[in-house]
């Protein structure tokens, strides 16, 4: 909201998370502070975002990324990236860490790790987005998974779909099986399947961890510096285009 100089943020406090919170301010800072925003938006004075990676308006984009940015800078999450823990233990690392959501630090490990892992967020069994470590995403024969797409049948997290007093109540579920029940097509790869309730956001956080080794795979080790800027230009701070 812009009242003649003065910038002010509005947000809910229905969704019982810190890091949900911070993301929101941090995003609408992200509009506050990106060259553009604030003549494109705030035009009326009041701007309603819609945050949480699910929008393809370019400046809720932008915004989602600055927050991204902001929140879990590589100052504070490189340890964890290096750690090899695998992908769920990770992102609940950064979360604590940096006092962000589960699915910003999905997204944002999925950003800079090595690990071939794969976080997929749905409501009611209905994918809303997904985001994978380019590992992830060079698996032979993968079909990205789109907004609007059902969860697969038999996979774990469908069972946990319409379960809202167990989402609701945070919990977790560390599961096995095989990539190609997600994906039709790709090699018979055993996986990791951690199913996550995100409490009163009402959605499912999937996090799918295996192993593929390419011929072509880049085996050197992370720089040690961070690369928001390629991450902003290339446009891949959200997920697979």
């Amino acid at each position: 909201m812009l009242t003649g100089s003065t910038f002010g943020i509005g947000f809910s406090t229905t969704i019982k998370s810190l890091g949900f919170q911070n993301f929101t301010v941090a995003h609408e800072l992200g509009h506050y502070f990106i060259d553009g925003h604030v003549d494109a938006l705030l035009g009326s004075g009041k701007h309603f975002s819609r945050s949480g990676f699910i929008s393809n308006d370019v400046y809720e984009m932008e915004a989602d990324a600055f927050a991204s940015e902001l929140l879990m800078p590589w100052s504070l999450i490189e340890s964890i990236i290096k750690s090899k823990a695998p992908g769920f233990e990770s992102i609940k690392n950064i979360s604590e860490r940096c006092e962000s959501s589960l699915v910003a630090s999905a997204i944002r490990l999925c950003q800079d790790t090595k690990e071939t892992v794969a976080a997929i967020v749905s409501f009611n069994g209905t994918v809303e987005f997904m985001t994978a470590s380019e590992s992830f995403r060079s698996i032979r024969g993968l079909e990205w998974l789109r907004r609007g797409d059902a969860l697969p049948d038999g996979v774990p997290s469908a069972s946990f779909a319409h379960r809202q007093k167990w989402i609701n109540e945070c919990n977790i579920s560390e599961e096995g099986g095989k990539l190609r029940s997600w994906f039709d097509g790709v090699p018979d790869l055993e996986i990791e399947e951690d199913v996550v309730g995100l409490g009163s956001y009402g959605r499912l956080l999937t996090v799918l961890v295996t192993e593929w080794d390419e011929d072509e795979e880049d085996d050197r080790e992370p720089s040690g510096e961070d690369n928001w800027s390629e991450r902003w230009e290339k446009g891949i701070f959200r997920s697979k285009k």
